[in-house]
């Protein structure tokens, strides 16, 4: 009789779907620029100005600079010469310095044909100072926007001083580990700022979104361990 019931029982419910991109970074930007500070407010964990003007309080010891290492994919030399450039190169370096070890290494593609290019950090195990935060199914991806903020940064600086066609190039982060290949990308307005790490991950050629949460994205399970896999420390 209870073996009946059982099967006669209701299934369990099913897992809830996942939101398409455009959802999902809808509401991350939406989540993102509500908890931006007032204008003219410091930002979050900068050091108060001493009595002389000179911001010493609280600062934090000297780092070696990271050093940028470039990898090349369909790159002419004229242009290797633009994302190489002395002044670039050191506002990277000093933009990653602190939020990576060194040496980082950087992906510059261009695919003639599709006219695409990208500038991808690749990120190495153990490359991470910080552990990314969460818990559980949430992982707070916005810990990887100093990262993409600063690859944004040296697109801009290129396209701006060499040629405007390089603000097209996507930016992300790409990490392989044992059986998976994850991309974190920026979403935002064109081009994005790389202030905003997309709640979506292209995990093994398929994107997974997840729900943007003040306290990170909650993926599904099997998401978030593939997720936690490629930031591991």
């Amino acid at each position: 009789m209870l073996s009946g019931l059982i099967a006669c029982g209701d299934p369990p419910p099913a897992p809830p779907a996942e939101p398409d991109a455009a959802t999902a970074e809808a509401a991350a930007e939406a989540l993102l620029e509500s908890q931006a500070p007032p204008a003219g407010d410091p930002p979050a964990g900068s050091a108060p100005p001493s009595a002389d003007g000179d911001v010493t309080a609280g600062a934090v010891a000297l780092v070696d600079p990271v050093q940028p290492e470039l990898q090349w994919s369909g790159v002419g030399n004229l242009h290797k010469s633009f994302f190489t450039d002395t002044d670039v190169i050191q506002q990277l370096s000093a933009d990653l310095t602190g939020e990576v070890r060194s040496p980082a290494p950087i992906a510059v593609r261009y695919d003639s044909k599709a006219f695409m290019g990208q500038i991808h950090l690749l990120l190495d195990p153990g490359a991470l100072p910080r552990p990314v935060g969460g818990s559980g199914d949430v992982i707070q991806l916005q810990d990887l926007a100093p990262l993409t903020t600063a690859l944004a940064r040296y697109r801009s600086a290129v396209a701006s001083r060499f040629d405007l066609r390089v603000e097209s190039f996507s930016v992300a982060i790409e990490s392989v580990r044992s059986g998976r290949a994850c991309t974190f990308r920026v979403a935002g307005p064109p081009p994005p700022d790389g202030r905003l790490v997309s709640p979506c991950v292209r995990i093994n050629g398929a994107d997974r979104c997840g729900e943007p949460t003040p306290e990170g994205v909650r993926f599904a399970a099997d998401a978030a361990a593939d997720v936690r896999a490629c930031l591991d420390q």
